[in-house]
């Protein structure tokens, strides 16, 4: 539901005055002139709403591992009904800032309104996949696929209806809705979601969670993930300009990555169940997320100029690559926490989801942010090169430790059925 908003809100409203709203397809941009002119009412300059969007990451990222620490606490219904209430009602509050004073007021307030509203998402998210862990430990890999196949039928239709909300109501009736939507998701949650009384007292520490290189991969893998994501998402739609395509064109391309996302969900989660170590998907959608950058523009050492073919081949790949990583990374690190003797208990999936949430909060905030900078001072073929050079890196340290516990595993064995002949 948060992510849906997101998108809802970029598109169909936040857009209209938005410095980087020419990054956005041009079949959601038909209102260029309007929004052009609300940047220039409300005197929002680029850092400035950068800042709006920005800080609803850092919020998230900040608050994510926290309430995964008191969660216990709280507990995961509480957490998951408070959090609904908080985003619905701070959706419905930033409806009303397009009547806020320009400049410094309206900027402030809206900071204000979208770190509040991160707390609250990052308070219902933290407490369902915590949820998902402790109720369906024995088929997490399909359940994070359903979350996965959800967020990307959220990431596709969401800038279409806040598109169309925006062209009936204007600025307001997008958040209107949302906010709506997610007071009667609250009050819904209040009738069917009840808490156990008998939690456990939390027995581990993130430090402790976090002594581990498995751990920390999926971790990193996570973050790299979403950093790759927002750079696509933020860079794409001026690298195509080239191409001189028809706004339904343009819309459809970026519609790519999220309906093969979707599609192959499903599948990445079953097989997540069923393989030894999940890591090893994980490495497969690390070397998806390679080849679609190296394609994508491509980097500066390919000899062959860009196509659309190419673009549409990369698109293809980062859905892919992107289900992968999601759902292989929150899979296995689950359950390898549990595998490695920590006790399967909601203390314990309060932790892990808020440390992978938190991880990917910060990859959304950076990706997009190093993107810019990269595509301003170097142009888009060497960020590119960049972005390969980082998710090589990631795959690397992945492939080196699977190949690590392969051969320990190679070594091991033998010796255990040496002392079986023996005990024979």
């Amino acid at each position: 539901m948060a992510e849906t908003y997101e998108l809802i809100c970029r598109s169909g409203s936040s857009h209209q005055f938005s410095p980087q709203s020419s990054q956005l397809p041009k079949a959601h941009r038909s209102h260029k002139t309007s929004q052009s002119k609300a940047a220039e009412r409300k005197q929002a300059s680029a850092t400035a709403y950068g800042l709006v969007f920005g800080v609803y990451q850092l919020a998230m990222f900040i608050s994510a591992p926290i309430y995964g620490k008191i969660i216990i606490v709280l507990k995961p219904g509480f957490l998951m009904k408070t959090g609904m209430l908080v985003s619905g009602i701070c959706v419905i509050l930033f409806s009303f800032l397009d009547y806020a004073p320009p400049g410094v007021p309206f900027i402030a307030l809206s900071i204000l309104v979208r770190g509040v509203d991160a707390l609250g998402a990052s308070a219902f998210l933290t407490a369902s996949y915590t949820t998902l862990g402790c109720e369906l430990p024995d088929v997490i890999g399909r359940a994070m696929s359903i979350v996965e196949t959800a967020f990307s039928v959220g990431l596709a239709i969401g800038p279409v209806i806040g598109g169309m909300l925006y062209e009936v109501g204007g600025f307001s009736l997008p958040f209107l809705v949302v906010g709506a939507l997610l007071l009667t998701g609250t009050v819904v949650n209040m009738f069917l979601f009840t808490d156990s009384d008998d939690v456990p007292p939390q027995s581990i520490s993130v430090r402790k969670l976090l002594a581990n290189i498995d751990f920390l991969i999926d971790i990193l893998a996570i973050s790299v993930c979403f950093a790759m994501l927002g750079f696509n998402e933020a860079t794409l739609e001026p690298h195509i300009r080239q191409f001189h395509l028809t706004p339904t064109v343009i819309g459809g391309i970026f519609l790519i990555s999220g309906v093969v996302d979707a599609v192959s969900a499903p599948i990445w989660g079953i097989v997540s169940e069923r393989v030894p170590n999940a890591q090893a998907l994980t490495f497969v959608g690390g070397l998806c997320f390679i080849i679609c950058f190296l394609i994508v523009g491509p980097v500066p050492f390919l000899d062959f100029q860009t196509s659309l073919t190419w673009v549409i081949v990369a698109q293809v790949l980062l859905g892919f690559g992107m289900a992968g990583q999601i759902i292989s990374s929150l899979t296995h690190g689950m359950k390898h926490t549990v595998q490695r003797g920590f006790p399967d208990e909601v203390g314990t999936y309060g932790l892990i989801s808020g440390l992978l949430f938190s991880s990917a909060c910060l990859g959304a905030f950076i990706g997009p942010s190093i993107g810019g900078i990269l595509i301003d001072y170097a142009g888009y073929k060497v960020a590119t090169a960049a972005v390969v050079g980082v998710e090589t890196l990631v795959t690397a340290i992945c492939g080196i430790r699977l190949l690590i516990r392969m051969l320990r595993k190679e070594r091991t064995e033998p010796n255990e059925d040496q002392k079986s002949i023996d005990k024979a």
